[in-house]
């Protein structure tokens, strides 16, 4: 995993939200009652940084600061869902994080409110493995499922390895035997995966996550990004701008961002040209498909 790129995007975020360095991380030295508090407070500030810089107005912060996190027509969430800004399990995260939080400040013996016993008693609840499954599922996407192919939610997926019984061998660990063992660790390390998503949406644009999860060889787009530059610095400067228009223009919903010198930033350009490459694939192959049928 590459933490360094991930420890330089949570820094952009703490920034964007006026949060100390080293914030997020820091959570975990927090009693479960303050943790959950703390990391729902995190998550909801920069969920209203996500919407403000999607739809691009700084005068909108407190608006949306005032909404509810999880209303499901008002909320920030259902801002976040319609303009398709997260994937449906981050949301689903989030959701699940705000229910927590709502039972324990509503109550104040519940302070102290212990994260192994809850999902203790929430595993007990459920009557199939699957269902038990399903909980550290939702809880802990963040953390790689044993040697499992992981799922199109993070860059970057945490892996906890470990020494097979009877074996010098080690190998990945099971995502449900270690979310019932540190839940708390767990749910923070998919926290940190939406907060890094959220962080490259704000750098790059809306259309960066399908560039990031979906693209297989993003060389291929960053190389197409790199020579539309490269002619620029030889020939005609103006010439990233009018391919960003062309594919804003030509693809509602990308927007290439710029960088501090209002220049086009590479990586967004990039992420611009797979959006509207995906979507004229997707055309074809529903073109495809209404003729043969």
């Amino acid at each position: 995993m590459e933490i360094d790129k991930l420890e330089d995007s949570l820094g952009r975020l703490e920034h964007d939200s006026g949060l100390p360095s080293g914030f997020c991380l820091a959570l975990l030295q927090e009693n479960d009652w303050s943790f959950v508090i703390k990391l729902h407070a995190l998550l909801e500030t920069a969920v209203s940084q996500l919407l403000v810089h999607a739809l691009g107005g700084e005068e909108l912060v407190d608006v949306f600061s005032a909404l509810e996190m999880s209303n499901t027509k008002t909320g920030k969430l259902a801002f976040v869902k319609t303009l398709g800004l997260l994937p449906k399990a981050h949301l689903e995260f989030i959701r699940a994080l705000s229910e927590l939080r709502n039972q324990l400040v509503h109550r104040i013996r519940n302070v102290n409110f212990n994260m192994n016993e809850h999902f203790s008693e929430e595993r007990k609840k459920r009557s199939t493995a699957d269902a038990s499954k399903n909980l550290a599922d939702k809880w802990g996407f963040g953390l790689q499922d044993g040697d499992a192919v992981p799922e199109t939610l993070a860059r970057y997926h945490f892996k906890v390895t470990g020494q097979l019984s009877g074996s010098s061998q080690t190998a990945s660990q099971n995502r449900e035997t270690i979310f019932f063992l540190i839940p708390k660790h767990v749910m923070l390390l998919s926290a940190v995966v939406i907060l890094d998503a959220i962080s490259m949406v704000n750098r790059y644009g809306i259309h960066i996550w399908k560039f990031l999860m979906e693209c297989e060889n993003r060389a291929q787009f960053i190389k197409s990004a790199e020579n539309i530059f490269a002619k620029a610095k030889i020939g005609d400067p103006e010439d990233p701008f009018r391919i960003k228009e062309m594919l804003e223009r030509n693809n509602p919903g990308v927007k290439v961002k710029l960088d501090d010198d209002d220049q086009p930033i590479l990586e967004s350009l990039a992420g611009a040209i797979y959006t509207a490459y995906k979507q004229l694939y997707d055309e074809a192959e529903l073109l495809i498909r209404d003729t043969k049928e």
